[in-house]
């Protein structure tokens, strides 16, 4: 059997294919690995199997959205009884209002819920809706914070250190090529769990600011715990100028039963969801408070102040895929993604110390990342990686698939409810391994 990474697979056959027709060869550039993208066939539980028959501990789950396990036995049932009626109506379905139920029962700050296609979209929704309710133009976001690929939420996404400017009060600079220079004016940006920071840049854009984006637990910034001061000075400052909170779970989500809000304690006043809540489908949602939410509905005669519509928002499939894998989600549900993860994290942490590896791993949850430093990992600045940083990640995903193992080249994983412990105590071998291969 011939791994697909190497030069001759039907996998490097399918990319020399499809470089033809498509740019890149690839319409996700999170699926490119050196030399070449491995073409998967099929994902059953923890692991994948691509078209050369080469199997993988998956380590990604589809970058955090599939939370039960690939070709999940009840969402495999409930999806096949709705393709045999129909895959999307021009009218409403009933689904839509079960699943919405649901995640307004377990999201506290959570009044009413609005349905789309991606976490880019629900973030791009709730930012817009922000604006609708304050009359205000502008956001603060996290520098290194991914939101997505909204031009104002992709502000400071990856700066090169020439261009970050002061620690405490980072330039903001345009992600995209393209980028409209209104960017800049429109988005001011913070480092993370810098409290005092966070109050100054805020009280700063008050008057024009709609609303502060924050992921509790973002994956570009390295994972890191957020400080309770942090979380705190964002809240009352936002309050204070009289702007709205944001709060990106699209990841945090499947930290616990009610997400990342209900384990620390904040009451945002939107909130962006996606990957878990869509069973493996395409799926956004933009919660909050009943006077925001306002801003999506009619108001007698009139079209609502933010109109929002989508072809494929709340269709029938991933409405019943989404019910069928939260109703799965229980608390013992969220006690043993806990437990798979601390298993990883702790495995990996006694392997570096073991080792004399000065390497790392930050998360919590079923969410990790590892780190090829020892640096203190507080924000963006802290976690950017140097040239040669970067090339050792992915050579450390190359060692790994040799072994088996599927890791983003990144250092960004996590662990879906099929993950078994003797796949975790692989994973943590082929990690220490992998590593001291590096060394040769």
């Amino acid at each position: 059997m011939r791994p697909a990474h190497k030069p001759a697979s039907r996998s490097a056959d399918l990319f020399a294919r499809a470089k033809g027709s498509i740019p890149g060869g690839a319409s996700r550039s999170t699926v490119l690995t050196e030399p070449h993208p491995i073409y998967i066939a099929e994902g059953r539980g923890a692991w994948l199997t691509d078209i050369d028959g080469n199997r993988y501990l998956d380590a990604n789950n589809n970058f955090t959205s599939i939370i039960l396990g690939h070709a999940d036995p009840a969402i495999d049932a409930a999806v096949r009884e709705q393709l045999s009626r129909g895959t999307a109506y021009s009218m409403a379905t009933s689904i839509e209002i079960e699943l919405a139920e649901l995640l307004t029962g377990r999201l506290k700050s959570v009044d009413q819920i609005r349905f789309c296609n991606s976490g880019t979209e629900a973030v791009m929704g709730a930012i817009k809706a922000a604006r609708a309710f304050t009359g205000r133009p502008l956001i603060v976001k996290v520098e290194g914070s991914y939101h997505g690929t909204y031009d104002h939420a992709e502000a400071s996404l990856d700066p090169d250190p020439t261009e970050w400017g002061d620690a405490g009060s980072p330039t903001t600079v345009p992600y995209a090529g393209g980028a409209p220079t209104s960017v800049a004016n429109e988005v001011a940006v913070i480092p993370f769990n810098d409290a005092e920071a966070a109050r100054t840049t805020i009280r700063a854009v008050g008057e024009r600011c709609a609303a502060i984006l924050l992921d509790p637990m973002p994956s570009r910034v390295g994972m890191p715990t957020v400080t309770p001061e942090f979380l705190r000075s964002i809240e009352e400052t936002a309050r204070e100028v009289g702007a709205l909170v944001i709060l990106d779970e699209v990841i945090s989500f499947r930290l616990a039963h009610g997400g990342a809000q209900e384990k620390l304690g904040i009451s945002p006043d939107l909130t962006a969801l996606a990957k878990i809540i869509g069973g493996g489908f395409p799926v956004g949602a933009v919660g909050g408070r009943a006077d925001v939410m306002a801003v999506f509905a009619k108001q007698g005669g009139n079209r609502a102040a933010l109109p929002s519509g989508g072809t494929f928002t709340a269709n029938p499939v991933t409405m019943t895929a989404g019910l069928a894998c939260m109703e799965q989600l229980d608390s013992d549900a969220f006690d043993r993604l806990d437990a798979i993860g601390t298993r990883c994290r702790t495995g990996l942490t006694t392997g570096f110390d073991a080792g004399s590896i000065a390497w790392q791993v930050t998360g919590a949850g079923s969410l990790f990342r590892i780190h090829p430093n020892k640096r203190a990992i507080r924000s963006y600045r802290d976690t950017r990686h140097s040239s040669d940083e970067a090339a050792s990640m992915a050579e450390l995903q190359r060692h790994l698939l040799e072994r088996e193992v599927y890791l983003s080249d990144y250092g960004m994983g996590c662990w879906n409810l099929a993950t078994t412990d003797d796949d975790i105590d692989l994973f943590v071998d082929s990690v220490i391994s992998s590593i001291g291969a590096l060394r040769l």
